[in-house]
């Protein structure tokens, strides 16, 4: 099976994004950029705010995206950047989030987890919950939240993350965004892809991403890095996945959904034909894609008021 993300990478000048920490670091400068060339402006919003979430022994960057006409209080959705648990942060991620935000009518928490290679499984689930725990309460009143009207959301690695903070804080959470999102890590290699299938999530790319995040192989059906395998999923709430057609997590995230339903959880499944994995990020060079992004902004917003 051949990667096809080898390809689109080195359109990009890296020819080794994920062979060396020089090629890495490259990927995470070129992302920050990225969002100008491929995401259409968004929306506007009432405020961007950066702050720092007291975590331990640390403090984690998170940005608070305020909608206009907000009440002091209100609905506050946690968002979890994509990237591999590798790549990404606050920029690549800040026009989804304002699209998000200004579509929704919410406030949205965007956090800058801590990222592997240097920070192994499971450090990203560990900062993901921190920062849902402080928004829902010490930092509640920080952020405006109104604690009883709570969601998380994430895109790719971001999705997994927010997939599995909604299993641990299932009493605390009304609804879930997930996006193409990555659920398990312990079967990387897709049979029988698509044509243009994995043009930026390969196989490879999965390997690599278990392999760096998930150092020890026995963890990789642990729930809190490979969310499909939880047991029960009694009492979830409900979720808005959004899938893509091109996508080597497709399978996966529909088997998600199976198995929500399965537990009595509602679960609201939208396909995006012919679109690739990340196309949220793609609202200016895949202009339909921004129909689909402020479709699941409307979702978040009815599901929260």
């Amino acid at each position: 099976m051949s990667d096809h993300s080898d390809d689109f990478w080195s359109k990009f000048g890296l020819s080794d994004p994920f062979t060396s920490q020089t090629g890495l670091n490259k990927v995470r400068e070129a992302m920050k950029g990225a969002a100008s060339v491929l995401e259409a402006t968004p929306p506007p919003i009432a405020s961007a705010e950066d702050l720092e979430i007291p975590v331990a022994d640390h403090g984690l960057p998170a940005r608070l995206y305020v909608p206009e006409n907000a009440p002091e209080t209100g609905p506050l959705c946690v968002f979890y950047h994509g990237g591999g648990y590798a790549l990404g942060g606050l920029e690549s991620h800040d026009r989804v989030c304002r699209r998000l935000c200004a579509v929704s009518g919410i406030r949205l928490l965007a956090v800058d987890y801590r990222l592997a290679p240097e920070h192994a499984f499971p450090v990203a689930f560990d900062d993901a919950l921190a920062a849902f725990d402080w928004a829902a309460g010490e930092g509640a009143k920080r952020v405006g939240a109104d604690t009883s009207r709570l969601a998380v959301a994430g895109d790719s690695a971001g999705g997994g993350l927010a997939a599995a903070v909604a299993q641990e804080r299932r009493a605390q959470i009304r609804f879930q965004l997930l996006i193409y999102p990555l659920l398990q890590l312990a079967e990387v290699r897709k049979e029988k892809l698509k044509a243009f299938e994995g043009h930026i999530l390969s196989a490879k790319t999965l390997e690599w991403i278990r392999d760096k995040y998930v150092v020890d192989p026995a963890l990789v059906r642990d729930p809190r890095c490979s969310p499909l395998f939880c047991e029960d999923m009694t009492g979830l709430p409900p979720a808005y996945i959004a899938a893509a057609e091109l996508d080597p997590l497709l399978a996966e995230g529909h088997a998600y959904a199976d198995k929500l339903a399965a537990f009595g959880v509602p679960v609201d499944y939208h396909l995006g034909r012919k679109l690739p994995h990340g196309y949220f990020n793609m609202t200016r060079t895949l202009p339909v894609s921004k129909r689909l992004v402020d479709k699941a902004g409307e979702a978040l917003g009815a599901a929260l008021r």
